[in-house]
């Protein structure tokens, strides 16, 4: 039971583009019980659960947040091979996405109560990290928990010269040790906010510290933490998020006079304003036509979020629908996905020749400057300098015979979507 007398703590796990549950779990916390989440000690993550962590340290809105996980699906989604394709960096996009959102102050304000879960590449021992020196430093941490091996590309990123990997991998759960720790995963399990499944589950797998149970449910859910689903399906794991918080809290007994009552029946949630408005006159054309109201999304899907992040949702949906054209349709066809399948992996060698170019001139552009830090620098910090190169030209070799299993997991996965 949930003691307000004790310090808490938050935790979310990694789970790839299925964030976008935790948008809908914090909008409920923040709309019912506000002091649960800035009343929280710490507040740690790992991989994805790390970036939403670090949003909420930082003070980024949830509509905010909904926008950019939105945004990233729905780049990985315009590529034929999703996240695969060699022309989209899952890691440049998520790094684009901090410059641009995070405040100059954001390391002064998540010092402290941010904690974030690294895997150290070299001995793959886990490392959390809660002190956080600059700006430019943070984002450099929350890049390395994000960091999944092939998926994310070839060259590790590194926080103070040390290479590390995604948190998930050695703890995905940060924090879960700690008597008061409320902890969250978008997957069926014994996590306090969690999906629950109605069928009774005989196996139950423990993966960096967070218990899932072996489900077909779960497997759809890994799926699409890799594989961004339809922004339909994305805004509707938003809504289960809001409504698996709310059964947390009524669990829990939260909802004392003190707090906002969880009462979906409250006066101002009777007259809810429009997700959205019909600005362009296509949109009013076919709303007289089709007599729907919504018929890209349905409202039932997001009708308990907050306004802010039910517009966002919407927008996105409509967006969505608004580039469906004749030739997104043609794609839906077996044969042409199977004809575009072949034609981009034809591409692939090509792309991956021009990156392996990129990174030789890399190699030697770091060799000529290791020569120049050779003569001003001590040896001792030469030699140090000097075997930066050969391990990561290593990495990319090791990387480069992978390639034959992602090739793969391609046809498996990519007529899922």
């Amino acid at each position: 039971m949930f003691n307000w007398a004790e310090e808490w703590n938050f935790s979310f796990s990694g789970c790839g583009f299925r964030s976008i549950y935790y948008v809908g779990v914090l909008s409920c916390f923040l709309e019912r019980v506000p002091q649960l989440v800035h009343g929280a000690s710490k507040i740690g993550g790992a991989s994805s659960g790390c970036l939403v962590a670090a949003a909420l340290t930082v003070g980024t809105s949830m509509e905010q947040l909904c926008l950019d996980i939105m945004t990233t699906a729905k780049e990985a989604r315009k590529q034929t091979l999703g996240v695969f394709h060699p022309s989209f960096c899952l890691l440049r996009t998520v790094q684009r996405s901090l410059l641009d959102r995070i405040p100059i102050d954001a390391h002064l304000r998540a010092s402290g109560k941010l904690c974030v879960s690294l895997t150290r590449l070299s001995d793959g021992e886990n490392v959390l990290v809660s002190e956080f020196a600059s700006r430019e430093e943070l984002i450099q941490v929350l890049m390395c928990s994000c960091f999944f091996p092939v998926y994310c590309g070839s060259t590790p990123p590194s926080y103070r010269g040390v290479h590390y990997m995604d948190g998930a991998l050695s703890n995905s759960m940060p924090l879960f040790e700690h008597r008061n720790t409320i902890t969250v995963a978008p997957f069926s399990g014994e996590s306090d906010i969690c999906p629950t499944e109605g069928t009774f589950n005989f196996f139950e797998a423990n993966y960096g510290n967070v218990s899932i149970q072996v489900n077909t449910g779960n497997v759809h859910r890994v799926c699409t933490s890799f594989f961004p689903p339809p922004p339909e399906m994305l805004a509707e794991i938003c809504h289960n998020g809001y409504m698996d918080a709310l059964c947390f809290l009524i669990r829990q007994g939260l909802c004392s006079a003190g707090f906002n009552p969880c009462n979906m029946l409250l006066e101002e949630d009777k007259v809810k304003p429009p997700c959205c408005d019909f600005v362009k006159e296509k949109w009013k054309m076919k709303k007289m036509l089709l007599t729907e109201e919504h018929w890209w999304l349905n409202p039932k899907i997001i009708e308990n979020l907050p306004p802010g992040v039910k517009k966002v949702l919407c927008e996105a949906c409509r967006d969505a629908a608004e580039a469906d054209s004749w030739w997104s349709r043609m794609t839906e066809f077996l044969l042409v996905k199977i004809l575009l399948c072949m034609l981009t992996l034809l591409l692939v060698p090509l792309q991956f020749a021009l990156f392996l170019v990129k990174s030789g001139m890399i190699i030697c552009m770091n060799r000529q400057q290791q020569t120049v830090d050779r003569i001003n620098r001590t040896p001792q910090m030469s030699a140090e300098r000097q075997g930066v190169s050969p391990k990561i030209l290593g990495l990319n070799l090791s990387f480069f015979f992978l390639w034959r299993n992602e090739i793969c997991l391609i046809f498996l996965f990519y007529f899922l979507n």
